[in-house]
């Protein structure tokens, strides 16, 4: 639909749009003014030269009637030079001055031309002054198409009346003014829409170029700077000689309780808190520079002094927000040491120290410590050199005995990963196991064990020792970055091992309420024809949970549940109920963490059908487990 207010130029311009039209008649004015400062110089020498040569050509009234038309053109153009000048050199003079002297000159301008050019045609000569002045104001200044027309219109008008009370006009006359009318018009209607698309085009690449320059320096999600702004800035800070970097302190801010909120008003609703929760931060820290890290994570550079009553302040105002739910926030600090690190690796260290806080409860502030930076060396370490480490042989494979409760003899084996270490020695699992579980790196240590594992089934024949049952432990992110079912029939047909010989291990922590994903995947490894045991039944929360959504062959009950076994009375109803839970469900059971023969006998009382623990051995490695076969240690 045509849009007749666009069209006509009677729509409001944008600040932008407008500023762009100021900006090219000052341009196009400057150099329009310049031209009839020059044209009219040269007017005037010419008529002073004809005066001192005593020329007759001309009479005193026809001299006095073109010179004050010449001088006040002149001093129009002037002013219209003057302030363009001083405009487009940036000082700032007024814009409706500056339109004021526009409409002031173009009014000069056609009236010079239709004097002119009536004297001109009183006398049969031609009109070219009002036709020239006409272009010259029509054609190089922009106006707004019914502005262009109304000063068309009444300049034309009244060139016609005029010259008509001398000469009558002939039809061509007539015609050729009709046609030099609207070509004037629509030269004019042109450039108007001309200037104006380019003045939307180049608001629309600066409205972008804005957008981009903002999201360039603010985060996506809330109105505070992004890591790359907070980064830039810290660093030009620390290096600034006149900063104290003892008095500075980089804090890693973590709402804990966050995914809860999420959970109960949606993520939404989650997002529109984290911005309150970043305008609080930002005005409790207006003097500092903050950003958001990730998720509900920010982090803040700022001065030591008076930091423990501002997160105060900040936790009573998050509080605040939303009074139903607990949201603590925990804060980790990082004093720089010198100036040379990098805003990066503080951040990282500030937030190693929340969260060695993060399960502390009333610990909501801790500064990084040397103890703290030589835990961070070694897990950095420990993700570095996985790849390494296991290409090198640095990983190995431990295998914990598991019995028959009755018997005592050898029924199966726990495989356990070791971590040899040229540099920081024999490093125990949980020194590594959540570190790469944390960085998504376990898989690799994961299918490494499992193929370590498959090769020595493989060897048993070859070595004169009895093919035993191994489980090998598998974490929830193994499920993430892999297909278990397709890796352990990958090495088990590698190796010719068969598939009652590989027990799939996953731990209980790993498992979470109606999680589809790895409840397919668990289907998949059964129909496979491996069996699936849950290790460390009773470590979690929610272990009846996991017993209802899941399914398993066998259940490894965790060995906190033997501690102080003597002491503890309430441990053996506890764990009795385990056992008859489980047969009821269908599941054989695995006691770990069996260090007495009284823990032993107990169990075998209630009905636990396998043992695990150092009164049968401790983890060993592969060569001493087939020496003990061999010598009759141990029997299967």
């Amino acid at each position: 639909m045509l849009n007749w207010k666009r069209l006509l130029g009677i729509e409001k311009h944008t600040p932008f749009v407008q500023e762009y039209f100021d900006n090219s008649n000052a341009r196009s004015g400057t150099y329009l003014a310049a031209v009839v400062i020059l044209l009219e110089l040269w007017m005037i020498a010419s008529l002073v030269i004809n005066l001192l040569t005593g020329s007759k050509i001309r009479t005193p009234v026809w001299i006095a009637q073109h010179l004050t038309a010449y001088l006040l053109l002149l001093s129009s153009a002037i002013v219209m030079l003057t302030y363009n000048i001083l405009y487009i050199r940036g000082r700032n003079p007024s814009s409706t001055t500056g339109r004021i002297i526009q409409y002031f000159f173009a009014i000069v301008c056609l009236g010079f031309g239709i004097f002119i050019a009536y004297l001109d045609y009183a006398k049969s000569e031609q009109v070219l002054c009002f036709v020239t002045m006409e272009v010259f104001v029509i054609g190089l200044l922009v106006w707004r198409p019914l502005v262009s027309f109304v000063m068309i219109f009444f300049s034309f008008e009244i060139f016609y009346f005029l010259t008509l009370t001398q000469v009558p006009h002939s039809y061509a006359t007539n015609v050729n003014l009709t046609t030099f009318f609207i070509a004037l018009f629509m030269m004019s209607l042109s450039l108007y829409n001309r200037k104006r698309t380019e003045a939307e085009k180049d608001e629309s690449l600066q409205r972008m170029n804005d957008y981009l320059k903002k999201r360039s320096v603010l985060d996506d999600l809330v109105d505070i700077p992004n890591m790359h702004y907070f980064r830039s800035k810290a660093v030009a800070f620390l290096l600034d000689e006149t900063v104290d970097i003892n008095e500075i302190l980089f804090l890693f801010i973590d709402i804990e309780n966050f995914k809860s909120y999420n959970e109960k008003h949606g993520y939404w609703e989650g997002n529109e808190f984290l911005k309150k929760v970043a305008a609080v931060i930002r005005d409790v820290f207006s003097l500092s520079l903050v950003a958001r890290f990730s998720d509900d994570h920010f982090v803040v550079l700022c001065s030591s002094e008076g930091v423990k009553e501002k997160l105060d302040s900040l936790q009573k105002q998050i509080e605040e927000l939303d009074s139903n739910m607990q949201l603590p926030i925990k804060v980790g600090a990082y004093r720089p040491r010198n100036r040379d690190l990098g805003p990066r690796t503080a951040c990282d260290y500030a937030r190693f120290a929340c969260e060695s806080i993060k399960k502390k409860y009333g610990v909501n502030f801790c500064e990084y410590t040397d103890e703290m930076d030589l835990e961070f060396h070694r897990k950095q370490y420990i993700i570095n050199n996985i790849d390494s480490a296991i290409s090198k042989g640095y990983i190995k494979v431990f295998y914990q005995p598991v019995v028959w409760s009755d018997s005592k003899k050898l029924c199966g084996l726990e495989a356990l990963a070791r971590w040899d270490d040229p540099e920081y020695g024999l490093l125990p699992p949980a020194a590594f196991i959540s570190v790469l579980e944390e960085h998504r790196q376990i898989h690799k240590l994961d299918l490494y064990v499992l193929e370590k594992v498959c090769s020595h089934l493989g060897s048993a024949e070859e070595k004169g020792v009895p093919c035993i049952p191994v489980s090998v432990n598998f974490s929830r992110t193994d499920f993430e970055m892999i297909d278990i079912a397709s890796a352990v029939a990958e090495f088990t047909e590698k190796y010719g091992v068969d598939k009652e010989y590989i027990h799939v291990e996953i731990t209980e922590s790993a498992l979470t309420e109606n999680d589809t994903v790895l409840q397919n995947a668990m289907s998949h490894i059964r129909e496979a024809g491996y069996s699936i045991w849950l290790d460390d039944f009773g470590s979690g929360y929610s272990a009846l949970n996991v017993l209802k959504d899941y399914h398993f062959d066998t259940m490894k009950i965790d060995m906190k549940f033997l501690a102080n076994f003597s002491q503890n009375e309430k441990t053996r109803p506890i764990l009795k109920s385990i056992m008859q839970m489980a047969k009821e469900l269908g599941m054989q059971t695995v006691s770990e963490g069996v260090e007495t023969e009284e823990a032993s006998e107990f169990l075998k009382s209630i009905g636990c059908e396998r043992l695990q623990g150092y009164l049968f051995g401790k983890p060993m490695p592969a060569e001493i487990l087939d020496a003990r076969l061999r010598d009759g240690t141990y029997t299967y």
